[in-house]
């Protein structure tokens, strides 16, 4: 009798066993009940899907090791197959490709203004501060690179702007006020690419003369030897212009002033114009010249500066006390031209960068600022340069500016109001 499939619950087939010999058989019927252990012994578990019904309890447990052909469990791999779609995100990183991205550094650098300073002689007092200036502007303002290039001073900051050789640099407010309104040297040729952002100095314009000149009068320079200021300087053109209208005629000593305070040493000029830190403090020149060569200085009478104030309304005067830069320098009290001078930009630089760099030369020099700019030039220490600016300028203020004198609650006089303010 052949040997038929065992069935479970589930009615799956089950894999038989190898039968007795059938020798056996007739001899068998006592053992009926071994073959059925043999059976199901033999047989394997139900599947791992199904419960364990009400099996008997030794059938189950073979079950467990028949248990769902773990062969299945490779399908597992099968669910892990997507992991090589996860070498896919290489494409992910083709970051590499971000050297796209990362050209933006490069756009930045190209974006960056350069600014071109113009901060007069590199022996005047105020160089130092020009330097620090364009410090503290490339540290705050990172759309600008400035970078200093000494010149003489204010009517070479005017010419040079105008022609957009600098877009910076240092700005007289008198001779800006000439150059807007296109009188005397600017007769026939008005300059208007100039905008001021503040000024940092009033001080006075000194006109030096060796003490061993037997000069004591303005008047005595007349037929003398003199160095009018720096070769191209806003000294230089302001001492022309008032020793023209008080009829002072010396021979003017063309240099720049380094060479001409040598030129004192040596006695070849009787003496030399050089605005001075303050009332109370001398520029190094000065001090070093004096210690070679004595000075004193020269000052305008009472009748002079009247004169002076009804032909020039934007000068400012201001009084150096005797013994003011030392032992017997000035011999006595003197009335002298106050040299103002200031920061200004190119009209054409955008409003926003003009406002940052106003910002920062203030922020800078504030009572919370790091004091670039008075390490560079003591006599600007805590100086209130928008004010300073209010009280002396004569010509526009740059937009950005006149923005940032705004937040601070300053009120503009209307010449300087820009034009070209939004």
């Amino acid at each position: 009798m052949a040997p038929r499939l065992q069935t479970f619950d589930g009615g799956a087939a089950v894999r038989p066993c190898p039968a007795p010999a059938a020798s056996a058989y007739p001899l068998a019927l006592g053992l009926a009940a071994l073959a059925a252990a043999i059976v199901v012994a033999c047989a394997p578990a139900p599947s791992a899907a199904q419960p364990p019904a009400a099996q008997s309890a030794a059938a189950p447990q073979p079950a467990a090791k028949a248990a769902a052909p773990q062969p299945a469990a490779p399908a597992a791999p099968a669910a892990e197959t997507p992991k090589p779609a996860a070498p896919a995100q290489p494409k992910a990183e083709a970051k590499p490709a971000q050297p796209k991205a990362e050209a933006k550094p490069a756009a930045p650098a190209a974006e960056k203004l350069r600014i071109l300073f113009g901060s007069a002689s590199t022996s005047s007092p105020h160089y130092p501060l020009f330097v620090a200036t364009v410090k503290v502007w490339n540290a705050k303002a990172p759309e600008v690179e400035a970078t200093n290039t000494a010149n003489g001073g204010c009517a070479d900051t005017l010419r040079q702007m105008e022609a957009k050789q600098v877009l910076a640099g240092v700005a007289c407010p008198d001779m800006a006020y000439r150059a807007w309104h296109g009188l005397e040297e600017f007769k026939g040729k008005e300059s208007r690419a100039l905008r001021f952002l503040y000024v940092y100095t009033r001080n006075p314009q000194a006109w030096l003369v060796r003490k061993d000149s037997g000069i004591a009068k303005l008047e005595d320079l007349s037929a003398k030897d003199f160095n009018p200021g720096g070769r191209g300087s806003g000294s230089e053109k302001q001492t022309e212009t008032i020793f023209d209208a008080l009829g002072i005629k010396p021979r003017y000593y063309r240099a720049s002033t380094e060479d001409a305070t040598q030129a004192v040493r040596d006695r070849r000029i009787v003496g030399y114009t050089l605005p001075q830190p303050g009332a109370t403090q001398s520029s190094a020149a000065t001090i070093e010249t004096h210690r070679a060569t004595p000075l004193d200085m020269l000052g305008l009478t009472a009748e002079q500066e009247k004169k002076l104030v009804e032909s020039f309304p934007y000068y400012a005067f201001v009084t150096v006390e005797k013994d003011g830069y030392g032992s017997g320098f000035p011999s006595r009290a003197v009335r002298a031209l106050a040299a103002t001078a200031g920061v200004a930009l190119h009209k054409d630089v955008p409003e926003d960068i003009a406002y940052k760099l106003t910002k920062a030369s203030m922020d800078d020099n504030g009572p919370r600022g790091e004091g670039v700019q008075a390490a560079g030039y003591a006599a600007v220490k805590g100086l209130d340069f928008a004010q300073l600016g209010v009280d002396s300028l004569v010509t526009p203020l740059h937009a950005g500016a006149a923005r940032y004198y705004k937040e601070l609650g300053k009120q503009l006089k209307p010449e300087q109001v820009p034009p070209d303010a939004k």
